[in-house]
């Protein structure tokens, strides 16, 4: 500050009657006349000393400085949270990719079971109704065999009950030949007779 002042003092202009150079105007114009009153051609007359702006100029500078500093870190976070957010969000979406991929491996994993599961039952299915078939095929089989069996016993059953009663049509007849009166007959055919009753008994009673 006394620099300044001291600097300032040198401008003004001395109580002597020397000629001193004045500076008198913003354009940085000087007066040669020996007289300080004396004004150069439309050039506005100085008063009274200014006071140097140097310290508020500084301060303002500074204030600013400070005000640029603060809004380049306020930018600065501002991109930071950005950037971090913008990470947040892509690791937010990487997530949900993998989700929906990993819901989707889940998803078609239990689609090949069950399919797996209903190709199996298919399987068993088949199985029974090809074990059904086999029973059934069998069952028939064994019907017929039976219905064959018992048709036979019958075919047999008849010939037997034919058989049994042509014998006995043939023991009744032989019974009535052996039964038969003969005092009527000849000599000849009661001979003939009794031939043939030996015949009976040996046929029927030995």
């Amino acid at each position: 500050m006394l620099h300044l002042e001291q600097k300032w003092r040198s401008q003004l202009p001395t109580q002597s009657g020397g000629s001193k150079r004045t500076k008198v105007s913003a354009t940085r114009a000087y007066s040669s006349s020996s007289n300080p009153n004396t004004l150069l051609a439309d050039e506005p007359s100085v008063d009274s000393p200014v006071r140097p702006q140097g310290s508020k100029k500084s301060k303002r500078k500074g204030k600013e400085k400070a005000k640029m500093s603060e809004d380049l870190s306020e930018k600065k976070s501002s991109v930071v949270k950005k950037l971090s957010l913008m990470e947040d969000i892509k690791y937010v979406r990487e997530k949900e990719l993998m989700d929906r991929e990993k819901e989707r491996e889940e998803e078609r994993a239990h689609r090949a079971k069950i399919m797996a599961m209903k190709e199996k039952g298919l399987q068993i299915q088949a199985a029974m109704k090809e074990q059904e078939l086999q029973t059934q095929t069998a069952m028939k089989e064994q019907e017929l065999q039976t219905q064959m069996y018992i048709k036979e016993i019958e075919i047999n059953a008849k010939e037997r009950e034919m058989e049994r009663m042509a014998k006995e049509r043939k023991r009744e007849i032989d019974m009535q030949i052996f039964n038969a009166d003969t005092s009527t007959m000849s000599e000849k055919r009661r001979a003939l007779h009794e031939i043939a009753c030996e015949k009976i008994i040996a046929k029927w009673f030995t």
